[in-house]
């Protein structure tokens, strides 16, 4: 039978119109589908951050690597450089990022430390050296040398520093759930699992 033919007849229209009611039933179901992923397919934003030359990006709730380290550095920077006139700023800053979690602890010991460097006149820079986030711990550190000048003596004191933090991603902000400063290396995972050892081998010889 010629195809063309059998089209002009109203069997051949009424068989048109099913097949393109089905070919209708079908695009509507993938452009559906489409649809379904498109809306729930995750946000990336793609940035440069100024500490870093490589891209990093964030969702509403991850980012990555390069990421987290920008905020630590940036972080270790503000907190590791303070003066008398400074550290109001610095806490009015430090204080929208963390998460409730540790706030009063945190804002706590800003305010103590505030109240010294203002009656000592203290003077405190920061030069970082490196930063490394460890996927295992959630943690940014961020390793330098730490410059303390007093105002009677006008002495500087040299010693390494480390600043720890975990940042977590909520609403592509960043949220500061943890943080630590300490006079040492970082004390990674992979440090602390160390020293264990050492210590349970010290422990193993005095008995």
């Amino acid at each position: 039978m010629n195809l063309k033919s059998f089209l002009k007849t109203w069997e051949g229209t009424q068989a048109e119109n099913r097949w393109a009611r089905l070919f209708i039933a079908a695009l509507l179901v993938i452009v559906f589908v489409l649809g379904s992923l498109l809306f729930r397919k995750e946000t990336i934003v793609t940035i440069q951050p100024f500490t870093l030359t490589d891209e990093a990006w964030v969702t509403q709730e991850n980012a990555s690597t390069g990421y987290k380290e920008s905020w630590g550095f940036a972080l270790a920077q503000l907190l590791g450089n303070v003066t008398p006139a400074s550290v109001d700023f610095i806490k009015q800053r430090i204080e929208r990022l963390l998460s409730p979690a540790i706030y009063s602890d945190v804002i706590n010991v800003l305010e103590v430390q505030a109240r010294q460097i203002k009656r000592d006149g203290v003077t405190i820079r920061f030069e970082p050296r490196f930063v490394e986030y460890e996927p295992k711990s959630n943690k940014v550190f961020v390793y330098g040398y730490s410059y303390t000048r007093g105002v009677t003596n006008g002495i500087e004191k040299r010693d390494e520093r480390t600043y720890e933090f975990k940042i977590q991603i909520a609403n592509y902000l960043p949220v500061i759930n943890y943080v630590d400063t300490y006079s040492d290396r970082p004390r990674t995972e992979r440090v602390l699992e160390r020293m264990r050892k050492i210590e349970e081998r010290r422990s193993e010889n005095e008995n």
